[in-house]
């Protein structure tokens, strides 16, 4: 495999298959500015860029390089703090300095890659004049949120991005150092040509949907990985060795997301960010949902699919598609079916899944005529945590009844769940003060949450209660 790391094209041969892109870094090329923290995609401390090409440009985003699979990155463009550590201070660098934004410094690399990342995206005009860039201020905050500093507080940070609105941004001096724009998009082009190298027996990256299917059902022990953001855990945290694994991210046909009779088909390897971006006009509860999932690293690497694939109770996607009656596309060698997503989680961390099979896409359809949808996400914090509960729910009304309503949870039981009883309940009444105040009732009957480090039982359905009422509350205005 080939990658351009900051201005030098890599050959890589036959790496092992749960190498890491920080432990290449930090081990094998000795670029060491980039930090380990926390090993699980959460601090930000090994955030790096990353470009890869798209629509004939190169398309950069920020990456936890703690949780990148060095395989993956065959014929992208990772760029280290290390390249900007020259004479010359880049303009994020010499804002940070300007406004006294680090302390002990062992965040701070992350931060300047995530700020050059935001800045490097963010349009000219949008920078133009601080009133310009007033509206722009939650872009910052996105763009840092899975960034965590212990000791320097986030003010002076935010301060130093405030100074680089009134920048001229035509040339970023960032490819000043990595040989120019038109050198990396040659570079990447030219990678683009040839077929990835890396051994079939460790890390295997099909073209095409039918090498993908033909090679899981002939080796359905080995894992799929797209962003590698839970799976990799397995390598950084639970110290596993990974022999075998098979990349669907070359597969053109999972990287496809499209509206057509009124729903969203979204494949396997579509990723998080790119959701959030295409669901804000016609789904927005998905966008809000995903402005809150982990952080913007996360999101750029991590897909939809594989959130639901991990079939872990905590998952915050599957509430919204369960009320949304969502499908999946399930492909066994060259055949397909289709099934509920209500039907594919079994049990805990069991799915409906045969041997040798995988989520081709999901469909999910859109909001029907007067139905209205809400997601709520309950944690600590407000970005990058787990959540205690996750809540959605799809209702219609028609004439003060109910005529439609479905309502699920993650957080409350093994398996992100239907509640049921909550719904017959409520199906077909007259939604009054008086109906609302049953829902705890029914929600018990439905839900048997647990105490853990997260939320005691009691929370749980304590706040799970008062976001269905509330939303049922929404509903009757």
């Amino acid at each position: 495999m080939h990658l351009l790391l900051n201005q030098t094209v890599i050959e890589i041969v036959d790496p092992a298959a749960d190498t890491t892109l920080l432990q290449w870094l930090r081990e094998s090329q000795h670029l060491t500015a980039t930090k380990e923290g926390c090993a699980v995609g959460d601090c930000g401390a090994c955030t790096v860029i990353v470009g890869q090409l798209a629509h004939g440009a190169i398309a950069y985003t920020s990456v936890n390089a703690c949780i990148a699979l060095l395989g993956s990155l065959h014929g992208c463009h990772v760029i280290t703090l290390d390249t900007l550590q020259g004479p010359r201070l880049h303009p994020v660098q010499k804002a940070m300095l300007d406004c006294h934004s680090s302390q002990c410094g062992f965040c701070t690399p992350g931060f300047v890659m995530s700020l050059v990342v935001w800045w490097l995206n963010t349009p000219a005009d949008a920078l133009a004049t601080p009133e310009a860039f007033a509206k722009h201020r939650h872009g910052v905050e996105l763009a840092l949120s899975g960034n965590l500093c212990r000791c320097t507080g986030y003010h002076p940070i935010l301060l130093a991005a405030d100074q680089l609105a009134p920048m001229d941004r035509a040339t970023d001096p960032l490819f000043d150092q990595v040989g120019g724009y038109g050198h990396c998009l040659a570079q990447l082009q030219s990678m683009a040509s040839k077929r990835h190298q890396v051994s079939a027996a460790a890390y295997a990256v099909p073209s095409n949907l039918a090498e993908l299917a033909l090679a899981y059902e002939a080796s359905p022990e080995a894992r799929l990985v797209a962003g590698s953001t839970d799976l990799a855990l397995d390598i950084t945290h639970g110290l596993k060795s990974i022999d075998r694994l098979i990349d669907l991210t070359g597969v053109a046909e999972l990287q496809l997301m499209e509206e057509r009779d009124k729903q969203i088909h979204i494949g396997a390897g579509v990723s998080l960010s790119e959701v959030e971006t295409f669901c804000q006009k016609n789904l927005p509860a998905m966008s809000d949902l995903l402005g809150r999932f982990a952080s913007r690293q996360v999101r750029n690497r991590g897909t939809l699919v594989g959130n639901v694939a991990n079939s872990s109770p905590i998952a915050d996607i599957p509430p919204l598609l369960l009320v949304m009656d969502a499908q999946l596309i399930l492909q066994r060698g060259l055949n397909q079916r289709t099934i509920a997503l209500k039907e594919f989680n079994l049990g805990y961390k069991q799915t409906a899944l045969n041997t040798g099979e995988f989520i081709h896409s999901v469909i999910l359809p859109l909001p029907s005529s007067g139905q209205r949808v809400w997601v709520e996400k309950v944690s600590k914090r407000a970005e990058d945590d787990i959540s205690a509960t996750c809540v959605a729910m799809s209702v219609t009304m028609e004439q003060g009844t109910i005529t439609q309503i479905n309502i699920a949870c993650g957080g409350m039981a093994a398996i992100p769940k239907m509640a049921s009883e909550t719904q017959r309940q409520l199906l077909g009444q007259a939604l009054t003060h008086q109906l609302v105040a049953q829902v705890p009732l029914w929600l018990a009957q439905d839900y048997q949450p647990i105490d853990d480090m997260r939320a005691s039982a009691a929370y749980r359905q304590q706040v799970t209660a008062n976001l269905v009422q509330g939303f049922l509350k929404e509903a009757m205005r």
